[in-house]
């Protein structure tokens, strides 16, 4: 098989992950962006932050000692938990938030491998931004999974 990055399996192994799984029951998980007139309460993306002038995946590859094996990968993706009340409770929006981000570390704790797509996947670090709209508080923490494994060869 020629070289290939994982980045692409890691991605589809995290939405189908978040998807599943119960701490996110009730929430839209989006895979990246995605064209929808809805207007969530709650969503995860993955993939995607929601700002044009931000990368949604930042990879490194380097040769792994001087054999011809396969290049250590690291790489971070981006994602965003956001939280929309149709109040001004930013209390609430906010907790809610950190709640959704809580979550996607714990999935990512029960599975820090990703089913062997990587050697390790954890949280890494985030940013928090607090509105309040005509639709209410809006809370939304970007953050990134910070995984590390070896390219295909």
């Amino acid at each position: 098989m020629p070289w290939s990055s994982r980045v692409p399996d890691a991605l589809d192994t995290l939405v189908d992950t978040f998807k599943a799984a119960p701490e996110f029951e009730g929430v839209t998980v989006w895979d990246g962006p995605e064209v929808s007139k809805t207007v969530a309460q709650e969503m995860l993306t993955v993939g995607f932050t929601g700002d044009d002038n931000d990368n949604d995946v930042e990879s490194t590859s380097l040769p792994e000692g001087l054999a011809a094996a396969p290049d250590r990968e690291t790489f971070t993706i981006r994602c965003a938990a956001a939280v929309l009340k149709g109040s001004t409770e930013m209390r609430a929006a906010r907790r809610r938030a950190y709640e959704l981000y809580s979550a996607a570390g714990a999935v990512l704790a029960r599975d820090p491998r990703l089913g062997g797509i990587v050697l390790r996947a954890r949280l890494g670090s985030h940013t928090f931004k607090q509105v309040q709209s005509d639709r209410g508080a809006q809370a939304l923490v970007i953050f990134g999974i910070d995984c590390d494994t070896f390219t295909r060869r």
